[in-house]
């Protein structure tokens, strides 16, 4: 954008699709493992064995959910952050680009350097 070479680039969009995914991906883990949340005592041999195996799987099931619910809550947050800098740096490049060019400073009575007013001389 601009020959001074000033570019707004917003680059978090593959971040935020990384992590949308991998919530997708925990989506499935935890389909895979509530499917096999009631064990009886033939699948693993004894009513203690089955009552702790199926509490268990009942907290990873929980856990996946949850897992999963942050990573897609991520990923959505760095989208919209990513969109809110986009927002921001088109924001200052507007007014960088507004600020005067050339001869002299009305606020500090000094000849500009270079040919280019202070962007600091508004502060």
């Amino acid at each position: 954008m601009g020959s001074d070479g000033y570019q707004v680039k917003a680059g978090m969009t593959g971040q935020a699709q990384q992590l949308d995914d991998a919530g997708t991906d925990m989506d499935g883990v935890r389909s895979a493992v509530k499917s096999r949340t009631s064990y009886s005592y033939g699948d693993v041999g004894g009513d203690d064995a089955a009552s702790a195996l199926n509490a268990f799987v009942k907290a990873w099931e929980a856990e996946t959910k949850t897992l999963a619910s942050a990573l897609h809550e991520l990923g959505g947050k760095v989208q919209l952050a990513k969109k809110t800098y986009h927002g921001t740096d088109g924001l200052v490049k507007t007014r960088a680009d507004s600020v005067p060019v050339g001869g002299m400073s009305s606020l500090t009575g000094t000849s500009t350097q270079g040919g280019r007013t202070s962007a600091l001389s508004g502060y």
